[in-house]
């Protein structure tokens, strides 16, 4: 028991240090971000290479999909199994994407040097006519929102003034800071905080209740969550089960009942289903059934836990744009799929913006009970898993899980053991988020961190070259008018001497 102590309170240090070095990180890529950002303002508009992917999808569209070769993906509204969702072979860069973990940082960091230095042998090769070098699509973090520009009849994009292009790219920077702000605020919070999201009626409110054997948040076969819900242990409220209204999240203060108010337990689901007061937020403090630390995820021995059930992505724009937003404040999403109806676009295009830091996405599975072909509906939802989060399919064992929620709630009701399936999911979850918080906590940070720096490199490549290229013409202009110029010194000196003579010829006269 001793050595186990010894052995935690190691791993606690490990843990505070590695926090303190991500923070500093963070730190300097802000101040990076702030330095890129007056620069761009004050010195040199940076260019954006937005005539490029519109070539990139024209030429696709005519052509269709490249033969033999592989094709880089990108982010795209469409399924991720349509062909449009490939560039042509010929115009998608060499270099590798960002797909790593805390675990790969070392090993990325070096093969983006040579990257970086093959990008750079190949940019006095370019034969694009307009110079540009770089496929926006293949930024991660800076980028632009292009999707005007596929338009081969539309020129809105493609006509905007660098000086425009230059203001979207700094409140793109500036948005990039207020998410490092939020990444430095997760690193720095001991606690930890779960995200269960996905579309309408997946049974998020049921599967948050059957992780905490108790039938709290209310649960109906139509849509019924309104507003966000987080699930707390009640030892964080005194040891005093209590359900906190909240009109304002950055103003909540548990000591203060001004910030907040009392809700009866009677009360719930009308204010979680209709939302009336136009809360932002409900915080219930509760008790887990189960006394073992070693069972309860929110009363662990180890580190606060926060369970926040969310509503529906595709409820509506309002909600999902909240959602979005949200999910920055988190340390792990646990995304919960409707068997029966697998991912649908909303679910796609969360994971693709979550993917811009979290590599591991904890994915459930939810009323696996109903399929009657389970063996093929596995096998469809883990291919798309495969296409949206490949290091999460890497991982699908510990990461992807098949279950029964409702099934679970019934099985407590009556006193039965848990299945296999929800035992080997808890147990899953329990320790991505409490064992591995290097991978679960500190690796998105990091990730994101690094994929502005990559896209950072990236970008300076581009106007590196742009610069280059105006230097040279530039140059040939210089060198085209050179003899021009000589000319007009030759006539000046000419008829400087021809002046001087005239004034001579009249004063001897």
């Amino acid at each position: 028991m001793s050595a186990t102590r010894e052995e935690q309170e190691t791993q606690q240090r490990i843990f505070a240090d590695k926090c303190r070095r991500l923070h500093t990180h963070l730190l300097n890529t802000k101040t990076l971000l702030k330095d890129i950002g007056e620069y761009n303002r004050s010195k040199w508009p940076v260019h954006y290479p937005l005539a490029r992917i519109a070539r990139a999808h024209e030429a696709h569209t005519a052509v269709g999909p490249t033969a033999g070769g592989s094709s880089g993906l990108r982010r795209s509204n469409s399924m991720l199994n349509s062909s449009d969702a490939t560039l042509v072979n010929s115009l998608a860069p060499t270099r590798l994407r960002r797909s790593m973990t805390t675990d790969d940082m070392s090993e990325y960091a070096t093969d983006s040097n040579s990257s970086g230095q093959t990008a750079a042998s190949n940019n006095t090769n370019d034969s694009d006519a307009a110079g540009r070098l770089l496929d926006p699509s293949d930024l991660s973090v800076l980028k632009l929102d292009l999707r005007l520009s596929y338009h081969a009849d539309s020129d809105v994009m493609g006509s905007l003034e660098e000086s425009s292009i230059a203001r979207l790219f700094d409140e793109r920077l500036t948005q990039c800071e207020v998410h490092i702000d939020k990444l430095i605020a997760r690193v720095t919070d001991k606690s930890s905080k779960i995200l269960v999201t996905g579309d309408l009626n997946a049974g998020k409110s049921t599967l948050v209740n059957a992780l905490i054997r108790h039938d709290i948040l209310p649960f109906d076969q139509q849509p019924c969550t309104m507003l966000f819900c987080e699930v707390v242990d009640a030892s964080q409220n005194d040891g005093i089960e209590e359900i906190h209204a909240i009109p304002d999240i950055q103003q909540y203060d548990r000591l203060n009942p001004l910030t907040y108010a009392v809700v009866k337990m009677s009360d719930l689901e009308d204010i979680v289903m209709e939302n009336d007061e136009q809360y932002q937020q409900l915080k219930i403090y509760t008790n887990d059934s189960r006394s073992a630390q070693h069972q309860s995820l929110l009363h662990n021995g180890v580190v606060d836990v926060a369970l926040i059930d969310s509503p529906g992505l595709n409820r509506d724009s309002l909600k999902t744009t909240q959602l979005f937003a949200r999910q920055e404040e988190i340390d792990v999403v646990v995304f919960v799929v409707n068997a029966e109806n697998h991912f649908t676009l909303s679910g796609q295009d969360f994971l693709l913006n979550a993917g811009n830091e979290k590599a591991h996405i904890f994915i459930v599975v939810n009323r696996f009970d109903a399929i009657r072909r389970k063996d093929r509906c596995e096998r469809m939802i883990l291919d798309q898993i495969r296409d949206l989060s490949p290091l999460t399919y890497a991982e699908r064992d510990e990461l992807v899980h098949f279950i029964s929620a409702h099934e679970q709630l019934a099985a407590d009701r009556e006193g039965k053991a848990s299945s296999d399936a929800f035992s080997r999911m808890e147990k899953s979850l329990r320790s991505f988020t409490l064992e591995q918080r290097f991978k679960s906590k500190l690796a998105p940070a990091q990730r994101y961190a690094m994929n502005v720096l990559f896209d950072m490199q990236y970008l300076a490549a581009e106007n590196v070259a742009a610069a280059t290229k105006r230097i040279q013409e530039i140059n040939a202009l210089l060198r085209e008018g050179m003899p021009k110029y000589e000319i007009l010194l030759q006539e000046r000196k000419e008829s400087a001497s021809q002046s001087e003579s005239i004034l001579d010829g009249s004063c001897q006269e």
